[in-house]
């Protein structure tokens, strides 16, 4: 059973909160609950399949595992609806569940997920596939480098030490190396590798928010203005001056957009 929490007026609008590969829930209190509480939504922070409360099960994820592992929390809460708001692997699991259990997402909002996998994400998804299929040990400091390539942008890794520092002391003590942070690299991995999703795009037909990172690595803005396109009741924003691990320090560029879309509907 996954790890989850609760917030906000029992008769509020349910949102439903999904973070990415390795990130605990408590990551969303810095982040975009406490707009959502003053908002008066009710909010639910779900554990992805492990994260934070959530136990890892051994094997290889797919999105669609974890997209059913939410499902049996929306039936446990008793909601028949939510709107789906995802960072990451979060997003690309709103975005599975919007597309193949329409009748259970009112709304999504996809953070950093969106759009096609371009050459640069396939060859570094194979990549870190394929150390995993050597059942490499010890690869903690190696994940905390990889983060750090996409994390910040390029200015930042050349020139801001401290920033850079401050990301490694936040990385390190993860349990990298676990099954289930290994589970969720092969559900971001089989996605990434994927050449199907721009087919059911057209199937979601919730309304959408696409927030897409000006330099995001993994899911550059280019990506999510093709899925954005895509999507028949999509809309569109891009953040400017952040990498894709920047949502912490860009809060309060993305809720502005976030909670607009929110109140719209």
């Amino acid at each position: 059973m996954l790890g989850y929490e609760l917030h906000g007026p029992q008769d509020g609008v349910r949102v439903v909160l999904l973070g990415g590969i390795g990130m605990p829930r408590a990551v969303w209190h810095m982040t975009q609950l406490p707009a959502l509480l003053a908002a008066g939504y009710r909010v639910a922070l779900v554990d992805l399949r492990g994260s934070g409360d959530s136990p890892g099960t051994e094997g290889r994820y797919l999105v669609a595992d974890l997209a059913a592992d939410v499902v049996e929390v929306l039936d446990r809460l008793g909601w028949e609806r939510a709107v789906l708001m995802g960072m990451s692997l979060g997003g690309l699991v709103s975005e599975e569940l919007a597309a193949t259990r329409p009748e259970r997402v009112a709304a999504a909002v996809l953070i950093a997920s969106a759009g096609p996998a371009t050459v640069y994400v396939r060859t570094w998804a194979s990549a870190i596939g394929e150390l995993l299929e050597a059942n490499a040990g010890g690869l903690g400091k190696f994940f905390v480098a990889e983060n750090l390539a996409y994390a910040l942008p390029a200015k930042s890794l050349q020139e801001d030490d401290a920033a850079v520092q401050g990301w490694v002391d936040l990385l390190t003590p993860l349990e990298w190396d676990s099954p289930g942070l290994r589970g969720q690299y092969w559900a971001w991995i089989s996605w990434s590798l994927e050449r199907g999703h721009a087919a059911r795009w057209a199937a979601v037909q919730a309304p959408v928010l696409i927030c897409s990172l000006e330099h995001d690595l993994l899911f550059p803005p280019a990506g999510g203005r093709t899925a954005a396109a895509a999507i028949p009741h999509a809309r569109f924003v891009e953040i400017p001056g952040h990498a894709h691990n920047g949502v912490i320090d860009a809060t309060p560029l993305l809720n502005p957009p976030i909670m607009e879309f929110l109140d719209s509907l």
